[in-house]
């Protein structure tokens, strides 16, 4: 599934259906027209690639968000940080966007990352 762009438009608001533990280790952050070190695919989510930034942080990073520029060279067509939410089941959020099984969420206290998206389902509008 292609990545989402994230809207101006109000978020859709989601429903915790099991909790998820954000990683501890530094998380893999770019702008656009950084420069990064491609390495593997992922086996299980198929549409990450293995990505060093600039810092030298190396992460899992949608392949949407990069145009190759050599076998194992990109340039990022979008600001990226794969810093992952921790969250509670039956907590609220907001649902910025979803890429390749992972959705983008911000919980009440304005705090945003990244989540599995199977940990959350979008509540329809009434």
């Amino acid at each position: 599934m292609a990545a989402m762009e994230a809207s101006t438009e109000s978020p859709q608001r989601g429903r915790v259906t099991e909790s998820h533990v954000s990683s501890p280790q530094s998380p893999v952050k770019f702008a656009v027209g950084d420069i990064l070190g491609v390495g593997h695919r992922d086996r299980q989510w198929t549409t990450y690639v293995w990505v060093t930034d600039q810092s030298g942080h190396a992460g899992w990073v949608p392949d949407t968000y990069l145009e190759m520029t050599g076998e194992h060279e990109a340039v990022a067509i979008r600001d990226y940080d794969a810093t992952e939410l921790t969250i509670v089941k039956d907590e609220i959020v907001d649902v910025l966007e979803e890429a390749g099984g992972w959705t983008h969420c911000r919980n009440a206290h304005g705090v945003d990352g990244w989540v599995p998206s199977s940990k959350v389902t979008v509540i329809a509008e009434s």
